[in-house]
């Protein structure tokens, strides 16, 4: 859930945390057109293409045949000398558990590490609408400059664009089941695009951060193969009953509107007309329809003119948002947390609540570590070093640190 003016300065900050955004590894859109699509092409074979059709965001009619992770389809957008970009397009699983297909990007270094070292990255808020899913800029955004710089490590990089963003239906915004479903899939899309296994690790920031962490609880079950060994949560979207009382007394409650879509979407009993006015539920469309503008909107406007309550937190929406924060489910993945000391949109202290939470509940490695003065864009250039270093340690045999519970 990062600021709705931070795009560009996040993804700049991707440059700083992974050291290099050299013109070789340019985020820029390419050029020249192509539709082609495979389902295993070979990195080595790869030509440029340009943006994709909406067709190909259209799911098969029937996806009961096939098997979360599954790859649908696929299409080269981008080469270079280091890597072959891709568009894929495969299947997961809805929170209902129905056939769904989602869309994201597929990085492949030319050279990869031994091993096959993936990691699969979820980003920030970009919006609800279907324009807003990532790939449809071709990577040009914040998934694409950390990708440019983790491929040339030989990591293969996949980047999902979350369930209804893209695809049909939708985004369930902040719903972490979802989110980390998409996540995992992408992993068995990916190795199915390289003919590769492998380890990996799961690595998000503010919104993402959330889908990360609710990854590492829901992959030991739902996605064992994607042999997921570590998570990284940056500024994560946790504790998300809190998180409902900040946005109504804070300038960014226009969130909540994004936040009642999403969950609306993925649990159809939430009935919105019981805590929004009319203004709020036209809100909740602009939401729906458009990528950020709804946050703009409703600055410097009354927060009361939209609800008839005081916050999101009325049944049946409370227990959803309960359990769709992580924290809840032991996990053995190893985890890690940065969050900047001086964050204006996602506070500190939900880092910490769900660091307690979880060491309450057991069977959890957390490392968490804040940093003095950082923002919630500013912690990426504060946590680069130990990002790197964390992401190295798991595909390797260096066992983490956690912070004691205490």
């Amino acid at each position: 859930m990062r600021r709705f003016s931070s795009s560009v300065c996040i993804s700049i900050a991707a440059c700083v945390v992974l050291s290099a955004c050299g013109s070789s590894t340019s985020d820029a859109p390419p050029t020249t057109a192509s539709t082609a699509t495979t389902t295993a092409p070979a990195p080595s074979a790869a030509t440029p293409t340009t943006a994709l059709s909406s067709d190909f965001y259209e799911a098969p009619t029937d996806l009961s045949t096939l098997q979360p992770g599954d790859l649908i389809r696929s299409s080269i957008v981008s080469t270079t000398n280091d890597f072959t970009a891709f568009t894929v397009l495969y299947a997961s699983r809805s929170v209902s558990d129905e056939p769904i297909a989602v869309s994201g990007m597929v990085w492949v270094p030319n050279a990869p590490t031994a091993g096959n070292p993936l990691v699969s990255y979820a980003h920030g808020t970009t919006g609800i609408a279907d324009e807003c899913a990532p790939s449809k800029s071709n990577g040009s955004g914040e998934s694409g400059v950390i990708a440019n710089i983790l491929v040339s490590k030989g990591y293969i990089f996949a980047a999902t664009d979350y369930e209804g963003l893209g695809t049909a239906g939708v985004h369930p915004y902040v719903v972490g089941v979802s989110e980390a479903r998409s996540m995992l899939d992408i992993i068995r899309a990916a190795r199915q695009l390289t003919e590769s296994s492998g380890k990996s690790v799961v690595w998000g920031h503010s919104q993402g951060g959330g889908a990360a962490l609710m990854a590492s609880e829901v992959a030991p079950k739902y996605a064992p193969d994607a042999q997921v060994v570590g998570a990284i949560g940056g500024a994560p979207v946790v504790e998300l009953d809190k998180l409902s009382s900040v946005f109504t007394t804070t300038d960014s409650f226009g969130f909540m509107f994004m936040v009642a879509a999403g969950f609306r979407a993925a649990y159809p009993d939430i009935d919105l007309t019981k805590i929004m006015t009319q203004e709020g539920l036209d809100m909740v469309a602009l939401a729906e329809s458009t990528c950020t503008d709804v946050i703009m909107k409703a600055r410097g406007t009354d927060v009361k003119t939209y609800l008839t309550v005081d916050s999101l937190n009325t049944e049946p929406l409370l227990s959803y948002l309960q359990e769709n924060t992580p924290g809840n489910t032991a996990t053995d993945v190893p985890i890690f947390v940065y969050h900047g000391e001086d964050d204006e949109l996602i506070p500190a202290a939900t880092s910490l609540q769900y660091l307690q939470r979880a060491c309450a509940t057991g069977g959890y490695s957390i490392q968490r570590k804040t940093y003095p003065g950082a923002s919630h864009v500013d912690v990426l250039f504060s946590a680069s070093t130990d990002i790197q270093q964390w992401i190295a340690d798991r595909f390797s045999t260096t066992a983490p640190t956690p912070t004691p519970c205490a």
